[in-house]
C-alpha cells in the first residue's frame, strides 16, 4: 500500500509541525520518511487506513496556519467541548504514532543524505549474546 503524493505532502506538513527540526535534528519532511508510511499502515485495518487517507486529503487543502492550529489543539484541548476534546486526543494519538514511528524508523527517502535522527542522537540498537 502506498499513500498518494497529496497524502504524503499532507503528512509531511503535519510532521513538520510536530517535528520542525533544529540545528541538530532534521525536520520530519527533510528525511523523506513519509514515503514509507504505507509500510507502517499495512498492519492497520483497511477502514482505518481509508479514513486516514481521506483526512490527509482534506488536510492537504488547509492553509499552514490552520494546520498548525489544529495540531496544537490536538496537543492541548483547552476550552473544547468534551466530544471535540475526545476527537482531538484521538487524532493526536494517531498522528503522533505515525509521525514518530516514521521519523525514528531509520527509513528515509533515497534523496536524503544526512544523518538519521537515531544516528544524530547516538542511539544504536545492538543484540547482546547471552552469556
Amino acid at each position: 500500500m502506498r499513500l498518494s503524493n497529496r497524502e504524503i505532502r499532507a503528512l509531511n506538513r503535519i510532521g513538520d509541525v510536530m517535528v520542525p527540526g533544529d540545528d541538530e535534528l532534521p525536520a520530519f519532511s527533510e528525511t523523506g520518511c513519509a514515503v514509507h508510511a504505507g509500510e507502517l499502515l499495512a498492519f492497520a485495518p483497511p477502514e482505518d487506513v481509508g479514513q486516514l487517507r481521506l483526512l490527509l486529503r482534506i488536510l492537504s487543502f488547509m492553509p499552514g496556519f490552520v494546520l498548525r492550529f489544529l495540531v496544537r489543539k490536538m496537543e492541548r484541548q483547552d476550552g473544547l467541548p468534551d466530544f471535540l476534546a475526545v476527537l482531538f486526543r484521538q487524532l493526536d494519538f494517531a498522528f503522533r504514532g505515525i509521525v514518530f514511528s516514521l521519523y525514528y524508523s531509520e527509513k528515509v527517502s533515497e534523496t536524503y543524505s544526512g544523518k538519521t535522527p537515531l544516528e544524530q542522537i547516538g542511539y544504536r540498537i545492538q543484540r547482546v549474546p547471552k552469556a
